[in-house]
């Protein structure tokens, strides 16, 4: 019964649809052919101004904005007044919450988890500390350069500024793990230089469980006589099977080496050698962590910089000073996406590639294309860097001449482990040139050179604006559409991240209020709605915290749900892929999973005595409350205003379903009947697709 009722959905939104299927046909009129191209056909306020607020914020359209659209004169003032209510839409947490998403996927943040920590971090965190801190790390990590990018924004500054800062938002724990990897140098042979260790040689760092009377303050203190000395409360019990006697004593005595500090500061300790016994490492239970779970959601923006003169590197290990500090002093130069943890553990480079693939994600993330042979630029007989060996025969030298000139501004200042390059390794006197589509620049002394070449190449504007784009519309728009054209300029001119996405979200190109030339050679895309697009709609139009369980910082997620959620089809980016990945079709899988979160959430939040804390929830004891219910299964949960003319029939819909299920004899209850009506709409085209 509810299958048949969503075939009827499906139909009667899909029939106002004017593109069922992917641009496939070079551009030509194909309508006469199954899934093909149909004769254009305008989308009214009601369809786009829904579509534009879904995907910038989450939300459905209200009355007055829709109303607000329609009140325009002609195609330009609608737009314009399209344009004002994004403005204001941008103003919004559920904006900000979006774009954090977008931001982390564009500045290729994400897909990491802790193991993939392992090239920067050699036996740092897998297994230090609780599973549940070595989550938020993780989490840390992947958000940390798109909250920079926001707050940059913020402050008004273009985006291009996100290519050259070296101003970060972090948390304390983020900035404990940069001192840490300052500390714990990694070559480009994998081995580690333990520059802690190396400033205090005869230092021992004591763990006990017989002194509560040392305070962390004593032990991060350089000057006292209880420097390094850590009270472990439970050191003899709490520790798991050990092979010897020896491993259970009261003390616990280190070498002075800062990777024994980073595990105390996550309460864990180190696998340790006692005359000739090695006992187990241990991994804490948050009891002597060093941070709190409050510690995770604490940011601020940071400044990461050289010590000058007579300045020393911040003490990695001092929680308390780090909470208070707005500079972290390392020798290791931050700067950019592209030097961040989580680029690096995304793309790790080694001793055959040689920062290659590095290099060639940070044009991917810069400029939107990838080094792959076609590229005529010359650099000339013998640029910097390049291989003599493999840069031979026509099939390797066409990349060879871009990657190798190029990923030598990366080899000069970071090791194949993105810790310090070595002296030794004869790379750090030869910065390299960067080389890329039509520009050879010779300029390159430091790191961050490489961030203002790619913010002032000519390839910029225009590869940001495609990102939006693909993000808008599941697909890319035609480069040499005059609208996407006119976009482009009006971002080259300013480089304003909200002027973009007003310009863009308001533009035919993905309203589909005109015929544009991306239109008509790429057809108008319905997609589904994606794991972050989805998981972001319940929250906003439900009051859900954290639904889908995506944020491990916050503790909403619905039972059942995270588990769905991990299965549905998300945004990402492969390996020298310039075009991200977008699942847009509507797989039995997704079917699946977009009925079974639907059915979780209506456990929750119909007929219950205990909902979410602030969950919008609904009633099926009185038939008032059940009308009540189905007006905002279409009006909240599915976007439809009273004046769309798809809100009556939906309607009628809904209810026919309520009374059919209720007359059923074997699911007599009105509770049964509603949440099935639930489930009905939320798992509708206009919840589970985009662009309807």
């Amino acid at each position: 019964m509810r299958r048949a009722v969503l075939a009827t959905l499906i139909a009667t939104v899909v029939g106002s649809a004017c593109y069922l299927g992917g641009g496939d046909n070079n551009g030509q009129d194909d309508s006469g052919m199954d899934g093909g191209v149909l004769p254009f056909t305008a989308d009214t306020p009601f369809v786009y101004v829904s579509k534009v607020k879904n995907l910038l914020t989450g939300l459905p359209p209200n009355q007055a904005e829709i109303d607000a659209v329609l009140a325009g004169q002609d195609d330009a003032s609608r737009q314009a007044a399209l344009a004002t209510l994004i403005q204001g839409w941008q103003a919004q947490g559920q904006y900000t919450a979006k774009m954090q998403k977008f931001f982390e996927l564009a500045f290729q943040q994400t897909q990491i988890s802790v193991s993939d920590l392992a090239s920067v971090v050699p036996n740092g965190n897998g297994g230090v500390g609780s599973s549940a801190q070595i989550n938020l790390l993780v989490q840390n990590i992947r958000e940390m350069f798109a909250r920079t990018v926001l707050e940059l924004i913020a402050e008004g500054k273009p985006l291009a500024d996100a290519f050259t800062t070296d101003t970060f938002m972090m948390t304390p724990p983020l900035l404990e793990l940069y001192g840490f990897m300052d500390q714990n140098q990694v070559d480009d042979n994998a081995k580690v230089t333990d520059r802690f260790k190396n400033a205090h040689p005869t230092l021992t760092v004591t763990v006990q469980d017989t002194d509560p009377s040392v305070t962390y303050a004593q032990t991060v203190d350089s000057t006292s006589p209880k420097f390094m000395n850590w009270y472990f409360p439970g050191l003899n019990t709490a520790q798991p099977t050990q092979p010897s006697p020896l491993c259970q004593a009261d003390t616990r005595a280190y070498p002075a080496t800062a990777h024994a500090v980073h595990y105390l500061m996550y309460g864990s300790l180190d696998a340790l050698t006692v005359t000739g016994v090695t006992c187990n490492s241990f991994t804490g239970a948050n009891v002597s962590s060093v941070f709190t779970n409050a510690d995770f959601a604490t940011w601020k923006m940071v400044k990461i910089r050289k010590p000058a003169g007579s300045e020393t590197v911040t003490p990695f290990y001092d929680a308390n000073a780090l909470r208070s500090l707005t500079e972290l002093l390392v020798d290791t130069p931050r700067v950019g996406f592209y030097t961040t943890p989580a680029f690096a553990s995304n793309w790790p480079t080694n001793t055959s590639n040689q920062m290659r693939v590095t290099i060639n994600q940070t044009f991917i993330v810069g400029l939107g294309a990838q080094v792959d042979g076609t590229d005529p630029t010359d650099p000339g007989a013998n640029p910097p860097g390049l291989d003599q060996t493999h840069a031979v025969g026509v099939d390797c030298v066409g990349c060879h001449r871009i990657l190798d000139p190029s990923r030598a501004i990366l080899e000069a200042t970071y090791s194949y482990g993105y810790g310090l390059q070595t002296v030794d390794s004869g790379l750090t006197t030869q910065p390299g040139w960067f080389v890329f589509n039509g520009i050879v620049d010779k300029s390159v002394s430091k790191i961050g050179d490489l961030g203002a070449a790619l913010a002032n190449h000519v390839m910029y504007p225009a590869a940001w604006v495609q990102k939006l784009c693909f993000y808008a519309n599941s697909q890319a728009c035609d480069p040499t559409d005059p609208e996407f054209l006119r976009i482009v300029e009006n971002f080259k001119s300013g480089g304003q991240w909200p002027q973009l996405v007003q310009d863009l979200f308001s533009s035919p190109i993905v309203t589909n209020a005109v015929s544009t030339q991306t239109g008509q050679n790429m057809g108008e895309l319905v997609s589904v709605s994606r794991r972050d697009h989805l998981c972001s709609l319940l929250n906003a139009r439900l009051n859900l915290v954290d639904s889908c369980g995506l944020d491990v910082v916050k503790t909403g997620s619905l039972s059942g749900i995270p588990q769905i959620a991990s299965g549905l089809p998300s945004d990402g980016y492969g390996r020298g892929a310039s075009v991200p990945v977008l699942p847009a079709q509507p797989t039995l899988f997704f079917r699946a999973g977009i009925e079974n979160i639907c059915e979780d959430v209506a456990l929750e939040i119909i007929d219950v005595t205990t909902p979410p804390p602030g969950a919008v929830t609904y009633s099926s004891s009185t038939p008032a409350k059940v009308e009540a219910a189905i007006g905002s299964f279409v009006g909240n949960l599915m976007g439809l205003v009273p004046t769309d003319p798809a809100a009556l029939e939906m309607t009628a819909l809904l209810r026919q379903h309520y009374a059919a299920v209720l007359a059923d004899p074997a699911k007599p209850k009105p509770t049964d009947a509603l949440r099935s009506t639930f489930i009905v709409a939320c798992s509708s085209p206009r919840v589970a697709g985009i662009g309807l």
